[in-house]
């Protein structure tokens, strides 16, 4: 499955949380984890021994990053199990990890999310949802909250739109890995499907053929909602979806359920790329 796994870190509860989860999934598959955390030093230009401050600040703030790491080892001692190295980047977030992923040939992003609302949301919220709307492999979103365990269902939230199979092997991988149930869930408005979902569920149906897997669809106009409902109902480990990329890709997924769903997921979110 994964060789590396990429797992952005803040030292927050959140991001320790996620690295919890990243460590059981690489003692699991056997996977190499590289730690990035992303330091901005604000400076102003043209002032007097501006370099020089630059320089001290930045010492000052390495060494504090190199304690947290040491830590880290201490609250997670599993971590020495697992191959492991770690990236220091003078960076936002989304640059540093488009950047890391490009060139140290990273197949997972694991990171954090959290439950939050209003401005924290949109301050701690928005990193994870940049990095799924910015890269092109997978990401796998990790509450707070969440504990790593055996994923024994995923639900697969599909919108039967077109697309590239190879994209859902992520998806295929954790079901043979850990034994999962692939839940196919429809969500529409309206009662009938068309031609064209119909034809998708059959290619789903296809590349599905060698897991366990059902299809389920759920009437309702509320996604959010009905995932929601549907994890509980069904004790549901994971959640999978593809974010859709196009155009004006902003105003137009920020209207949708999507962002929703990353931010305020309880469950684990694995999501695919789409392009």
């Amino acid at each position: 499955m994964t060789h590396k796994i990429l797992v952005p870190i803040d030292f927050s509860e959140c991001s320790v949380n996620a690295t919890k989860y990243a460590v059981g999934l690489a003692k699991k598959i056997n996977s190499h984890l590289v730690f990035l955390h992303t330091l901005n030093v604000p400076v102003t230009h043209g002032e007097i021994g501006a370099n020089a401050i630059l320089g001290e600040l930045t010492r000052g703030i390495e060494e504090d990053v190199n304690e947290n790491f040491e830590k880290l080892f201490i609250q997670i001692p599993k971590l020495k199990e697992v191959p492991n190295s770690r990236t220091v980047r003078h960076s936002f977030v989304t640059d540093a990890v488009y950047h890391e992923t490009e060139n140290e040939k990273i197949d997972m992003v694991v990171m954090g999310t959290t439950g939050a609302h209003g401005f924290e949301e949109m301050i701690m919220g928005s990193n994870t949802y940049s990095v799924i709307r910015d890269i092109n492999i997978p990401v796998l979103a990790i509450p707070e909250n969440a504990k790593f365990k055996s994923v024994q269902g995923i639900v697969f939230a599909s919108d039967y739109k077109t697309t590239n199979t190879e994209h859902l092997q992520p998806l295929l991988d954790f079901a043979r890995i850990f034994g999962s149930e692939i839940h196919v869930l429809h969500i529409a408005s309206v009662k009938n499907i068309t031609h064209s979902e119909l034809e998708e569920a059959k290619k789903f149906q296809r590349f599905l053929k060698n897991v366990r897997h059902h299809f389920h669809f759920i009437q309702n106009e509320n996604l959010e909602a009905s995932i929601e409902e549907y994890v509980k109902k069904y004790k549901i480990n994971m959640v999978s979806l593809m974010p859709r990329k196009h155009s004006l890709f902003d105003q137009i997924f920020s209207k949708t359920y999507s962002r929703k769903i990353i931010l305020h997921t309880e469950t684990p979110l694995l999501a695919l790329p789409s392009s």
